[in-house]
């Protein structure tokens, strides 16, 4: 890693520990560097050149910044405003800057990214619904979702939303429908196994 990009982390960590609300329990600092490896994971398997990599690891950092504050609402705008007052400071011209925007602002429910860099940061964003981890996470979501917003959820509601969320979800690169469905569809149907064990204990 170049100088450049080794100042730019060491920052946004600083930044991570001074300004995370520490209600975020899912939108954190794990979930960021999970982002940033598995962008640069799809993108190096795109033979993708050191800029985009770069703009790819610089998008995976920031795609998330605009929920420091504990509001999810318009957090992908936040975000990208971060990123055009922050990134300048690092000598990143406007064009790359926009690219980066373009890429945050992709990651907004529903994706609709419209290249490949914005389709990386969308899939790598979602890598979790392929995880081993799927359910913890979906957990830890409902957890913060309550934390945020002082009020519980019955499991079973939320489990079915993730349920819907899941199904109405698509990856977009070849990578992510290659190497991350069959793990997000096999994440799915134990959803629906938790989903059918619940209803059946509450009738």
């Amino acid at each position: 890693m170049d100088l450049l990009l080794e100042n730019f982390e060491c920052t946004i960590r600083k930044l991570f520990a001074e300004r995370l609300n520490p209600k975020l329990c899912y939108h954190n600092l794990d979930h960021t560097l999970t982002i940033v490896d598995k962008a640069k994971e799809i993108g190096e398997y795109n033979d993708l050149g050191n800029e985009q990599l770069e703009d790819l690891f610089l998008a995976g950092w920031l795609h998330d910044v605009g929920y420091w504050e504990g509001i999810a609402q318009d957090h992908e705008e936040r975000g990208a405003d971060f990123a055009q007052d922050f990134l300048p400071k690092f000598g990143i011209d406007q064009a790359r800057i926009d690219k980066i925007r373009g890429a945050i602002l992709a990651t907004k429910v529903p994706q609709q990214p419209h290249n490949l860099i914005e389709s990386i940061i969308c899939d790598a964003d979602l890598y979790h619904l392929s995880s081993t981890q799927c359910y913890a996470q979906t957990l830890l979501l409902k957890k913060e979702y309550e934390q945020l917003n002082n009020q519980s959820v019955v499991l079973l509601d939320w489990l079915r939303n993730s349920e819907d969320f899941m199904k109405n979800h698509q990856y977009h690169t070849d990578y992510a429908l290659e190497f991350f469905q069959l793990g997000k569809d096999k994440n799915l149907k134990f959803l629906q196994l938790k989903i059918e064990e619940l209803a059946k204990a509450e009738i």
